[in-house]
């Protein structure tokens, strides 16, 4: 046990030795440690932001907590001899198929977009413009919004189409001067509404809770008649179906339920053949219809691809200058080979004392990934793979990026990941090449 203690102090001094000659080494030469800082930073600062707008589009997020445990019914296909149909589901359909599901925690029918609607302040002539999300009452129970004031509007409302609504806090204030408006009324095209509560505001960027103003489902003209075509038997529609696993483990468990449902549902159908998948959240962002089969083998692959191409055009760009700087230390690395340092020591010193220029230039890049993301968060939601968001962001509308979208465990463990393999990359080959010189040539170079 003394041995091992004594051993772990041994590694720890020398790890801080190599930290400590780096350091010097950074101030003794400051045009590579500059040259060398940016270049990873540059590098860094591309790859993290991949990184976190794929974080931010599958973590757990407020209001989209449950992300893990979430299932997703919205791409259907339904066909005929005569013709084809892709949508989503009508109302019936979702109904029938998901409202008696057993295994899963929760189901919410949702309006597939949202809607863009003006509101008429009392206060001004001024049209604001609103994101109306359509949903029923179950989607406060997928979601996990916050509540300021008041609550969500009940099976009663969506029933009768009382006109009671849900809106944002900064919708609450630019509409009434105050968070407090539960009770009062609003008008949105030129009808009244009711305020039942006011929810904190949600990140455009969370797709599939994000609105201005939430109202029960009934209170959309086209709920009952859009896309009523007879071949399709009323099949599809401008409904999404989200389903909530009481667990991550029971997801497939809800999937199987579901699957058989849909089966016997099919089955019981004449004329028309109807498909539908139940993706999670990471195969609902890659499938472009019901029937597109998600090759996740190539995604990851092209994703692969793409940061080691990110990582090695500027790790081999600055090869060639970290093998010039190598070039000056090769008396000093001959010096402490001929008293006996091996090769393997020697190339984990220099990988270990670059490993401080890498870490500050992935501290720089991972600075600028947030400045990027901060400056572009307007447009860059929309680079990527298939993001489901409008081509553009709504007027009045701006994307939020809370702390915890960009200051994560994850994030940081990512960034301090592409720093090694950046390091690696850029100082393993010279490193190696450097300490297998032989001795007596070392020792003779100037």
């Amino acid at each position: 046990m003394v041995c091992i203690k004594h051993a772990n102090i041994q590694i720890q001094t020398m790890i801080l030795l190599y930290f400590r000659h780096a350091w010097q080494l950074l101030k003794q030469n400051p045009f590579y440690s500059i040259i060398y800082i940016l270049g990873t930073g540059l590098s860094i600062s591309l790859i993290m932001v991949i990184a976190i707008l794929f974080y931010i589009r599958t973590a757990n997020i407020y209001p989209e907590t449950k992300r893990d445990r979430m299932l997703f019914a919205r791409h259907t296909v339904a066909n005929t001899e005569r013709s084809r149909g892709t949508s989503n589901l009508s109302l019936e359909t979702a109904k029938t198929c998901f409202s008696n599901l057993s295994t899963a925690e929760a189901v919410t029918i949702v309006y597939s977009n949202t809607k863009n609607i003006f509101a008429q302040p009392d206060y001004s002539k001024e049209q604001v413009p609103v994101e109306v999300r359509y949903t029923d009452v179950d989607f406060w129970k997928v979601f996990d919004f916050k509540f300021i004031q008041g609550g969500p509007f009940t099976e009663a409302d969506l029933q009768s189409g009382i006109r009671n609504i849900v809106v944002s806090e900064s919708f609450a204030k630019k509409m009434t001067g105050t968070t407090e408006a539960v009770g009062k009324t609003v008008s949105l095209d030129f009808e009244n509404y009711n305020i039942c509560g006011v929810v904190k505001d949600v990140s455009y960027i969370m797709v599939r809770s994000y609105g201005t103003v939430w109202m029960p489902y009934s209170l959309v003209p086209e709920t009952e008649q859009w896309w009523n075509r007879e071949e399709f038997q009323g099949l599809l529609g401008p409904f999404d179906v989200y389903l909530v696993a009481p667990s991550v483990k029971d997801k497939k468990k809800v999937k199987q339920e579901a699957e058989e449902i849909l089966n016997r549902f099919g089955n019981s159908l004449t004329d028309v053949k109807f498909t539908l998948n139940i993706d999670n959240q990471l195969e609902t962002y890659f499938r472009e219809s019901a029937d597109y089969d998600i090759n996740f083998t190539i995604i990851l692959l092209q994703y692969i691809l793409l940061i080691i191409v990110l990582l090695l055009i500027p790790a081999v760009s600055l090869t060639g200058l970290t093998d010039s700087f190598m070039d000056k230390r090769i008396a000093e690395i001959g010096i402490r080979r001929s008293f006996g340092a091996s090769r393997y020591v020697l190339v984990k010193q220099l990988i270990t004392e670059n490993l401080v220029f890498t870490l500050l230039g992935g501290l720089m890049g991972l600075i600028l990934s947030y400045l990027i993301m901060i400056a572009t968060r307007q447009w860059i939601i929309h680079i990527g793979f298939n993001t489901q968001y409008s081509s553009s962001v709504p007027e009045g509308t701006d994307v939020l990026l809370s702390t915890g979208m960009l200051m994560n465990i994850p994030i940081f463990l990512a960034a301090l990941l592409f720093c090694i393999l950046f390091n690696l990359l850029a100082v393993g080959l010279p490193a190696w090449r450097t300490a297998g010189r032989e001795i007596i040539n070392s020792l003779y170079i100037r």
